[in-house]
């Protein structure tokens, strides 16, 4: 129940080594207000050393030879393609923070695994609307 997510990774490979049995998930954003993944021309230290020219531009590859297996990428810059290539290389997708009903649809409708909101009400409505199966709902108060 346990899940380790970062921007840095070289944090999550320390987890990795340290505690195998812990989750850990990569966080990647490609925004002017925060970017992780291309916002240096040479290896960044957030991307523990790894630089995306050198896995064809391919965020997802390049979080699988981080030794990843769950990547988590700002929903507003994820495609389809991202979203299938990620888990046709066994990667789980759980993009993050989808707040509006017609973001939230989109991410559904790209096949995520898993989505990261703010408002886990609108979330819970549109998964039921669609007849997906849901979790048990956790109470807001003990």
């Amino acid at each position: 129940r346990v899940t380790i997510q970062s921007f840095d990774w070289r944090t999550l490979q320390v987890v990795q080594q340290e505690a195998p049995q812990l989750a850990t998930v990569y966080l990647s954003a490609e925004q002017s207000w925060k970017d992780n993944i291309r916002a240096r021309d040479t290896s960044s230290p957030w991307t523990a050393g790894l630089h995306v020219s050198r896995y064809n531009g391919s965020v997802p590859r390049m979080v699988k030879a981080a030794g990843g297996t769950v990547w988590s990428p700002y929903h507003g810059e994820i495609t389809r393609e991202a979203v299938r290539e990620a888990q046709q290389a066994g990667l789980k997708v759980v993009v993050w923070t989808v707040n509006a009903p017609r973001d939230i649809a989109r991410m559904l409708d790209f096949g995520v695994d898993g989505i990261i909101s703010d408002y886990p009400d609108r979330l819970r409505r549109i998964v039921a609307e669609r007849g997906l199966p849901l979790p048990q709902p956790t109470p807001v108060a003990p």
